[in-house]
Order: C-alpha cells, then structure tokens, then sequence
C-alpha cells in the first residue's frame, strides 16, 4: 500500500490538470468568501498546489496552506512568488503540527480531505482547537458511505490494488454528528453541486 505522502507528491505535477475553473469553481470562491470576516486569517487544509489558497487570497488577509505531500506545497510557494501573492504561504505540515496555535485562525477551509484521513473526529476536534470563538469551518466532502454500492466497490477495489491509497465511507448523518460531537454549531449542510458529489457543511466554533 503506498503511503499517502508518496501517493500524493507524484501527483503534484499533474495535478492541476484536473481542475476546471468554471461557475462552480467560482460559486465556491463566493462562498468561502462570504464567510471570511473582515481582515481574516485563514487556514486551507489539504491545500494540494495551492490553486483553491491563492484564489481565496483575496478574501483573507493572511491564509496558509497546508498538505503533508512537500511537492504540493512547493509548487503552491512557487506559484504564490511567481504571482505575486505575498498573503499566502505554504507548509508540508498537516493539522496536528505544534507550529498552528490553537485559538488563532478566523476560518478554516478543508475540501475534498475528510474522507482520507484515518480520524475524523480527531480531525474535527483539532481544527476545533485552532479556530477562534466564533471561528468558521468551511468542508466538501464526498460522503461515499451513501453513494451507490456500484461506486463504493470500485472504490475499494482501487484501494485493494494500491491505484490509491486508503479512502473512508463516511455517512452524512455520521459526519454532522461528528461536527456536533467536535464543538461545532451547524450553519449550513447541503449539496451545491449535485455531479460532484461532494456535501458541503459551514459551521462555527461555539
């Protein structure tokens, strides 16, 4: 089974290839804007190169990007310097790393992550910790607990014969139960983009 990390730095230089720029794209951008307050520092979680962290620059005043894949953060830094965005940076750390204080970010971002990560509550619980009160976490989520079987065996064949590494079935049910459980009040939780398949939830550190 190939490591994550290893699984997603040789992904780094084609990564960007996947990802289209079109009206839900930009729908998402107005939305995690809209959630920034005035002046906000942000932490994009997951951040792969960088693309979604340097869009949202100019929402935030200051925003890190984090992903435990180097090769991801350097082409997000290399990106950041060739564009001239001096408000983002990036860093091969993930969410428990010691250097993130807690109580120090305005909003969080994590999308497309969740259900790769071995503890998701803990997850949830930490990136609970790093918010300010009244802090905000914006997700995506595919939650593959729900989807087809049709899908969910692909996926664990895919998984089975290391094309990928290991992915969680996570129910939507089980997930807000899982924000409640971590500290946070629910603002939104609904599906934007019915051919994503992604169930995107908002909600604020109480």
């Amino acid at each position: 089974m190939p490591t994550s990390i290893a699984f997603w730095n040789k992904r780094a230089r084609k990564y960007d290839r996947k990802l289209y720029k079109g009206p839900n794209y930009a729908a998402r951008l107005e939305r995690a804007a809209a959630a920034f307050c005035d002046n906000a520092n942000v932490l994009d979680v997951g951040c792969a190169t960088g693309e979604i962290t340097l869009d949202l620059a100019q929402h935030a005043q200051q925003i890190l990007g984090i992903d435990h894949a180097p090769s991801m953060t350097d082409a997000g830094n290399a990106k950041a310097r060739q564009r001239g965005i001096d408000n983002a940076r990036f860093e091969p750390i993930d969410p428990t790393d010691p250097s993130l204080a807690e109580d120090s970010f305005d909003a969080i971002t994590i999308y497309s992550v969740l259900h790769l990560v071995d503890d998701v509550p803990a997850t949830l619980a930490r990136l609970h910790a790093l918010l300010k009160p009244g802090g905000r976490l914006l997700t995506e989520t595919p939650c593959l607990g729900d989807w087809n079987p049709f899908w969910r065996v692909l996926i664990w064949l895919a998984v089975t014969i290391r094309i990928c590494p290991k992915i969680g079935a996570i129910k939507l049910t089980s997930l807000e139960k899982m924000f409640t459980a971590a500290g946070f009040e629910i603002i939104e939780s609904t599906v934007h983009n019915p051919k994503s398949g992604m169930h995107c939830i908002l909600a604020r550190k109480r």
